[in-house]
């Protein structure tokens, strides 16, 4: 048993969180993966060994992410906050090649989004990119403390975000949001001087405008209507769908209202699904409709409550934490992972524009699952290294009083 402790570190809590979120996402997955099974043709369209190789896959990605998240929260923080720039500059080069690569025609994969390795599959780099920014920004943050009131340092933050944020941005719009909330409340945790946030309101009106603009009579004008290099057509279309409520269209947006409608208060149970069969992503980015469909509404409360007291206990790691790279790495990570699967819940429902957000710890595994690990695991670093300290902190306090009580009887 002291052998697992020593194995098993981090908060207890968030592990909990993470194994139910996990049987879940196995019993959810196999559920919708039909579709996708069918589609893809593994086995000479034999759906079944095709789902069962897919869920075999998925099962070996969770495996392989709570390895990842164990190995992680075994290393000192401290090699995170080291690391931070080598890995920012991995980001960016990496961005760049799915550019370059996509422009080229080496790629052609969702207009630059992916970078696509032989025997090993796809990689996204704005995921990657995603999670090595905000490490970047949190030893940024921590080490300007002298100078962090100055326009200098706000203005060199904003450099920082934007050399991530902007090449994201054309290609997946949803991600550079989610950067740019998890970067705003880092830079405010980290005192940057209020009066600067007047800018950002500016830029944040700026990029208001830019999205509205995607919504002309075409989505876009000039070289933007070939919908290459800048997705504008996909946001437009997606965005004025949204807008539109066309609820007798024959979308996948419509699918999953339909979904989410069957499954009523307590659902239908688990491999009842029906609109599954019919949404193209109902593994993936509509995985939540199928869960309230199964599960009905309890189940979907259920999934949000979990998330929820993820992104809590994140909240009192960094409360715990001593000193600020701790507390804004713990603060932005956590918010990524809270803000991804709010996304993708308000998708499924209806609340937001279809985005491609996945539904971390749920969704078919990949690339996301397996980098929400990841983060998952830097969390869990930090919060072994809280209790290390207050470990010490008792173990100092308790001398203290016995060295007292010597010197009381001494006297």
């Amino acid at each position: 048993m002291k052998n697992a402790k020593s194995f098993i570190r981090g908060d207890k809590i968030i592990w909990v969180v993470l194994i139910l979120l996990s049987l879940i996402s196995l019993i959810e997955v196999y559920s919708s993966i039909g579709k996708f099974a069918y589609d893809t043709g593994k086995f000479a369209q034999n759906i079944d060994l095709s789902t069962f190789f897919l869920l075999f896959k998925h099962f070996a990605i969770i495996c392989a992410t709570y390895l990842v998240i164990v190995f992680i929260s075994h290393i000192n923080y401290q090699k995170f906050e080291q690391l931070a720039p080598v890995g920012y500059i991995i980001s960016i080069i990496l961005l760049a090649a799915a550019l370059i690569l996509y422009i080229s025609g080496y790629s052609s994969k969702a207009a630059g989004r992916w970078i696509e390795i032989p025997f090993l599959g796809q990689l996204q780099p704005s995921e990657i990119a995603k999670y090595l920014l905000i490490l970047f920004m949190a030893r940024f943050l921590a080490n300007s403390q002298d100078t962090i009131k100055e326009k200098k340092t706000f203005w060199i933050a904003l450099g920082i975000i934007a050399l991530v944020a902007c090449p994201i941005f054309p290609q997946n719009l949803s991600t550079a949001g989610i950067i740019a909330v998890c970067c705003f409340t880092m830079m405010f945790l980290g005192n940057i001087n209020k009066k600067y946030w007047i800018i950002l309101a500016g830029i944040a009106a700026t990029i208001f405008v830019i999205g509205l603009n995607t919504l002309g009579e075409q989505y876009g004008t000039g070289a933007l209507k070939k919908d290459e290099v800048m997705r504008t057509a996909t946001w437009g279309g997606r965005i004025s769908e949204w807008l539109n409520d066309d609820l007798e269209a024959n979308t996948q947006r419509n699918i999953a209202l339909r979904a989410i409608a069957m499954g009523g208060l307590t659902g239908n149970h688990p491999g009842s699904t029906i609109q599954g069969r019919l949404l193209s992503e109902s593994h993936n980015d509509f995985i939540y409709a199928i869960i309230i469909e199964e599960l009905g509404s309890i189940g979907g409360l259920l999934i949000l409550l979990l998330y929820t007291i993820l992104f809590y206990r994140c909240v009192v790691i960094a409360g715990k934490s001593n000193n600020l790279f701790k507390i804004l790495t713990v603060s932005g990570l956590g918010l990524s992972i809270y803000l991804q699967a709010l996304i993708n819940m308000g998708v499924a429902v209806g609340y937001l524009p279809v985005t491609g957000q996945t539904l971390p710890f749920i969704s078919y595994g990949g690339t996301s699952y397996l980098l929400s690990g990841c983060a998952v695991g830097v969390i869990q670093s930090i919060a072994h290294s809280n209790k290390l300290l207050n470990k010490n902190n008792k173990a100092l306090e308790e001398e203290t009083e016995e060295n007292i009580n010597d010197n009381d009887k001494n006297q």
